[in-house]
């Protein structure tokens, strides 16, 4: 690196670092060789967090991990952004010395993955959009480049309402993708923290079971017995083990079936404490 560009990645670093109260503290990453991609925030619109799709949990973990390194600063969208092994295996440490596969795997479904969301125009039900438009994967410098879909980006960057965000941190010791998957339908669904004090705490009325399926995409094979025992408890456990999050759902018949879900949750009153003292 020469002179000139050291002394141009100071002065960018000093500008991030004077703008640190109004922007997104994802911009700092580039800059901050301390910075852990865990650290960072992944904001999404509500349309892409109740979107219709199916990952595992390394794609999940790797998709969500992208999400949180755009930079909502720069203007060059669609943005290159890499994944480093190094970084995944920081975040994620069970993957352990399988850091170099799960990005080669993750690489392959991100860019094969068409995500189904909700359109706002006018006689037009859904939108199918590739969510990736390249995937690198370098296996000699470690690391995943990818560019997100031109028509994924405006529900990334950008954003003016009907979005939510929430700590990349929160998310990473989810063992399972639906738990991650529901998380981030809770988060688009919560009341302004304004009003709860601080703790992620909503409501979701009638929520269409068969709706939830397939933001879940959980196989269509699965009855309801198998949805309840081999989804909804494991996300019950896992939120309430792991994000302190309680959740209470309530069965809505049509005749004698369950076709909706009335659905509680709200962080436990422990989380409360930390954040009055912020």
């Amino acid at each position: 690196m020469s002179e000139l560009d050291r002394m141009l990645k100071q002065i960018e670093a000093i500008r991030l670092l004077s703008e640190r109260k109004a922007a997104n503290t994802n911009a700092l990453a580039e800059v901050d060789p301390l910075h852990e991609v865990a650290d960072n925030t992944v904001t999404k619109s509500h349309a892409l967090s109740r979107a219709y799709y199916r990952f595992g949990i390394v794609e999940k973990r790797c998709m969500e991990a992208l999400i949180s390194k755009l930079n909502p600063l720069r203007s060059d969208n669609p943005q290159e952004i890499e994944l480093l092994a190094t970084e995944y295996v920081k975040a994620f440490p069970d993957a352990g010395k399988h850091a170099y596969e799960h990005l080669e795997k993750a690489g392959d479904a991100l860019v094969n993955r068409v995500i189904v969301i909700e359109s706002p125009r006018r006689g037009v039900t859904h939108e199918k959009i590739p969510l990736m438009s390249i995937v690198r994967y370098q296996p000699k410098e470690g690391k995943i480049v990818c560019e997100f879909n031109s028509h994924i980006v405006p529900h990334l960057i950008g954003l003016r309402e009907k979005f939510s965000s929430y700590p990349l941190r929160k998310a990473v010791s989810f063992s399972s993708s639906y738990t991650w998957r529901f998380y981030e339908i809770l988060v688009s669904w919560a009341q302004h923290k304004n009003i709860t004090g601080g703790r992620l705490m909503g409501w979701i009325d009638r929520q269409s079971v068969d709706d939830l399926r397939e933001m879940l995409g959980v196989p269509k094979s699965y009855r309801w017995d198998n949805f309840k025992v081999q989804v909804l408890d494991i996300v019950e456990t896992e939120l309430r083990d792991k994000a302190n999050i309680h959740i209470s759902f309530e069965r809505v018949k049509t005749g004698r079936k369950i076709t909706h879900l009335n659905i509680s949750f709200a962080e436990s009153e422990q989380q409360k404490l930390p954040l009055k003292e912020v």
